[in-house]
Formats: C-alpha cells, sequence, structure tokens
C-alpha cells in the first residue's frame, strides 16, 4: 500500500534553537531516511516537540541551521509549502464538521476540485478503516476513531512527511495499546517519512525503525530499538530506557566497586569495558529490575545484602524495592518470590555483571 508521493530523506545540519538566551536545542546535525520511521524519545521539555516544529516550519532554527528535506533546502520555505502533514497530540479536529469534512479539509483550503477531494476523503478513510464512520459528527467518536481521523487528515494532502506530536497521550490507557499497534501498521504499510515525538518509551519501540533519545536539548544516541536497549551511549539513556536502577560505584584498577560487590571489569560487557579503558574513580552503574533477581539469604548464590522494603503486584511480575546497606533503593521484578521474601525481612541481590552498564561519572 502506497497512496503517498516517494518518501524523502530530512537532513537537519548544524540545528540549535534559542529562546531568548535559554538554548532549547544545542547544535547537532542528523538526518532521517527516507521511509524510516523515526522517534524522538525523551522526558517532558526536553526540545524534542521544539524540533519536530522546525522540521514543520513551524518554529524558526537558529542562524546558520539548515534543514533539508529530499536533498532541497527548505531553511526558509514557509509551512504551507513544505507538503508536511502534521498530526497534533490533541488532533485539533474541526468539531462542527462531519469525518469526511475533517479529512478533506485540507484539500478544501488548498482549492482542489471536489471529486478530487471526495475521492481523497473515500481513500483515506479506507486506510484507517472508518468508511462507514463518513458522514457523522466528530464529536460522536471514540478516542481512538478520532485519532484515526486526524491521521487520515494529515495523509489526505499526499504529504512527503508525516510529522506525529505525542499521537496517542489523549487517549485512555485501555485503547492505547491498541491503537498503538494500528498505527505501527499503517505508518509500515504506508513506507512514508514519520517523525514521532514520544515520552513514553514502549511506545518508540512499538512506532519507529530508529530512536532518537534526548534530553535537556541534547541527542544523546540516534540507533535502531535494539542498538538503543542492548548498547546504550550514555549513562542517560542507560536510565531512561528500561527504568534502570542506578547506583554509584567506583573504578579501582581491573575492579569494578558497587554497592558492596568488587567485580572484575573483564566480566562486564565489552561495551562497558571499552567505556571505561583509562578512567580511574567514580561511575554510575545501571541494572534493568527484570535483570536482577533476589534470594534468600543464606542462598550460596554471591549476591549483594538488602533489605525488602515493599512488594506490589503488577499483573504479570511482581515489583520489589529493596535497600542496600549503602541506602540505595533499588527495584527487582520477579515472576515468582522466593520464600521468606517479605517487606521486613532480609535477602541477597543476585545481577550477572554482563547485566550491568556502567559509564564514568563525570559529574
Amino acid at each position: 500500500m502506497n497512496d503517498t508521493n516517494e518518501s524523502v530523506s530530512i537532513e537537519l545540519v548544524n540545528v540549535s534553537k534559542h529562546y531568548g538566551s535559554n538554548l532549547v536545542l544545542k547544535p547537532f546535525s542528523l538526518t532521517l531516511e527516507a521511509g524510516g520511521r523515526t522517534v524522538l524519545l525523551g522526558p517532558s521539555g526536553c526540545g524534542k516537540t521544539t524540533l519536530l516544529r522546525i522540521i514543520a516550519g513551524l518554529e524558526e532554527p537558529d542562524e546558520g541551521s539548515r534543514i533539508l528535506i529530499g536533498g532541497k533546502d527548505v531553511t526558509n520555505v514557509p509551512a504551507e509549502k513544505r507538503r508536511i502533514g502534521f498530526m497534533f497530540q490533541q488532533y485539533a479536529l474541526f468539531p462542527h464538521m462531519t469525518v469526511a469534512q475533517n479529512v478533506g479539509y485540507g484539500l478544501m483550503v488548498r482549492g482542489r476540485p471536489k471529486a478530487e477531494i471526495d475521492a481523497a476523503v473515500d481513500r483515506m478513510l479506507a486506510l484507517v478503516n472508518l468508511e462507514r464512520f463518513k458522514n457523522r459528527s466528530v464529536l460522536a467518536l471514540s478516542g481512538g476513531q478520532r485519532q484515526r481521523v486526524a491521521l487520515a487528515r494529515a495523509l489526505a494532502i499526499r504529504p512527503k512527511i508525516l510529522l506525529l506530536d505525542e499521537p496517542l497521550s489523549a487517549l485512555d490507557a485501555q485503547i492505547r495499546h491498541k491503537v498503538r499497534e494500528e498505527l505501527a501498521v499503517i505508518l509500515r504499510d504506508l513506507g512514508i517519512t514519520a517523525v514521532i515525538v514520544t515520552h513514553d518509551q514502549d511506545e518508540a519501540m512499538v512506532l519507529g525503525d530508529r530512536i532518537v533519545v534526548m534530553e535537556g536539548g541534547v541527542i544523546h544516541q540516534a540507533a535502531s530499538p535494539e542498538e538503543v536497549w542492548k548498547r546504550p551511549a550514555t549513562g542517560f539513556v542507560a536510565g531512561f530506557v528500561g527504568g534502570s536502577n542506578r547506583v554509584h560505584g567506583r573504578k579501582e584498577g581491573d575492579v569494578l566497586c558497587w554497592l558492596d560487590r568488587r567485580t572484575p571489569v573483564s566480566a562486564l560487557r565489552q561495551g562497558a569495558q571499552r567505556g571505561l579503558e583509562g578512567w580511574e574513580g567514580k561511575t554510575l552503574v545501571y541494572l534493568r529490575p527484570d535483570e536482577a533477581k533476589l534470594v534468600a539469604p543464606e542462598s550460596a548464590e554471591d549476591g549483594t545484602p538488602v533489605a525488602v522494603k515493599d512488594l506490589h503486584f503488577m499483573g504479570n511480575f511482581m515489583r520489589i524495592t529493596v535497600e542496600a546497606d549503602s541506602g540505595e533503593l533499588l527495584k527487582v521484578n520477579m515472576t515468582e518470590i522466593p520464600e521468606g521474601v517479605a517487606p521486613g525481612e532480609r535477602a541477597k541481590l543476585v545481577a550477572r555483571p554482563e547485566k550491568l552498564m556502567v559509564f564514568p561519572d563525570r559529574g
């Protein structure tokens, strides 16, 4: 299925953005491949929506920045001439219009003939499986249906690029997962160049074939979902993706000291070993909750003594909060709780060295 023009690449060259004296996007260069689905992932206020609006032409970047779409410099081209579809966070549908009128609005304001508009509306509603709602008021639709109307409207103008700003945030949690899967299938089938903003890492993993992790106006990593998960480029990525525990450690010669453990650096994953080459002193150690386990204090397994503070049923697993003797709190996810592991009791935290993500602490 491909109801759009040929996909195009996006090149961002030395792009930065100030609001007055406040630098919200630090200078960077990045190429987004034609036909790719790139997710801008990061916490609120990290600059991802600002970057999306710069691509759209709704914000002007700092002087010296360049935006190229399909190899053409569009830095000074107004938004309405960039052939970009934009799906806003709250959908921005017109409440007094029908579904069909909303979908065809972009073509209508461009002065396209009625027959062309009608044909495009029918194609787009078929694409998002809303044909039978064509003449219904958008006020009568569910949140998921409105999301699909907004997507159809963005695609009706046959954009070269589709930009989506937190496209699922207005949905109830109950239907968010379902609509997320539907949107992923539609974007994949279309083959259009898409850029999606989200703060939800699960959403990023499903919707994107490339993830750009941002924080504080800085791009920390731009890579495939698998690469971001398995080989985080910075401590921020390691902590943000996967909700990792973070504890302080030290590298002393060939040994990593963390909590009360002394782990040979040679036992760490290769990426961690490379990152610590030539470094001596403070480190940050990250460990994902599902890559650790708890055992009884008397177990023969080698682990760190901890106090069990709390347990929470999370559906498919139990989340256990423990406190190390150093006072640091950690989360552990387990599907089966060992006997004796309960609030107020002692246990041992066990984690294989190759599961640790370790970075020099330059702070």
